[in-house]
């Protein structure tokens, strides 16, 4: 009887060590698919870039680089100056009826005015506002982009705070960027630099916002475009506008300083 009894205790024993080994393999192979398929979704988190024009539309550029963007199935973002918009109408609804993000930069792009008081931003902002939707039809994007940046020397520091302020009270966010093409330095900056500064600077980002112009001297902006957007590819990053940004994506550049950079609440 004893004997029988301890054969029973070995078998019980060893079904138990048999049962906590395979929990412990099952365990294991789960943690390591779980660790996989997050190493997984981490290595397919894409790069993303936002190419955005300020200062347009022009008679001439705005549409070459329409063409150029089109032909690339790709989107991008247009900071528009209300009084180029009058005079290129045509360029802002073709700009609108190919699906392109447009959002409000100025409407008169004169500094001393707009920035000569806090009422002086906003009348401007609105009748940028008022006069993309006049000729698109549609309201331009919550998002705008301050004439000089969100921390030009031009305004006194306090109008500046106040205006940001205003703008987040009113439920706009206010962008500047992390990539600088250059080609705003002067009329005759070379494509070479133009592509070379893109390159250079978006190297290593997750997220990279290029400014860029379309105004009617930008022509080495045009020739510069398809170089950048096929180079932009081929690092893997995929093309966004601000019109689609999620709330996720929106907190990312809130917290890399691209949006509402030095906010005052």
């Amino acid at each position: 009887m004893k004997k029988f009894c301890g054969l029973r205790c070995g078998i019980l024993i060893i079904t138990i060590l048999f049962i906590c080994s395979n929990c412990s393999s099952v365990g294991y192979t789960d943690n390591l698919a779980l660790s996989n398929n997050k190493s997984k979704n981490i290595q397919e988190c894409p790069k993303e870039v936002f190419l955005t024009f300020d200062d347009g539309p022009s008679v001439n550029n705005t549409g070459k680089i329409l063409k150029i963007l089109n032909d690339n199935n790709i989107k991008a973002t247009f900071f528009v100056v209300g009084i180029k918009a009058e005079e290129n109408p045509e360029a802002l609804k073709e700009l609108s009826n190919s699906g392109m993000c447009i959002g409000v930069h100025t409407y008169s792009h004169n500094y001393k005015k707009i920035y000569k008081s806090l009422d002086a931003y906003i009348n401007d902002y609105e009748m940028c506002k008022s006069t993309i939707k006049k000729i698109t039809n549609k309201e331009p994007i919550n998002y705008t982009r301050l004439p000089g940046g969100s921390t030009n020397l031009i305004i006194s520091k306090t109008n500046l705070n106040l205006i940001k302020k205003t703008l987040n009270d009113k439920g706009i966010k206010y962008v500047d960027w992390n990539v600088c093409s250059g080609d705003a330095d002067s009329h005759e900056v070379s494509v070479e630099k133009i592509k070379r500064n893109v390159k250079t600077q978006c190297q290593n980002k997750k997220i990279a916002v290029i400014l860029m112009h379309d105004t009617y001297y930008k022509h080495f902006t045009v020739e510069s475009l398809p170089e950048i957007i096929a180079y932009l590819k081929n690092q893997g990053f995929v093309f966004r506008t601000f019109g689609d940004l999620t709330e996720v994506e929106q907190k990312e550049m809130i917290d890399l300083e691209i949006i509402n950079k030095n906010n005052v609440r």
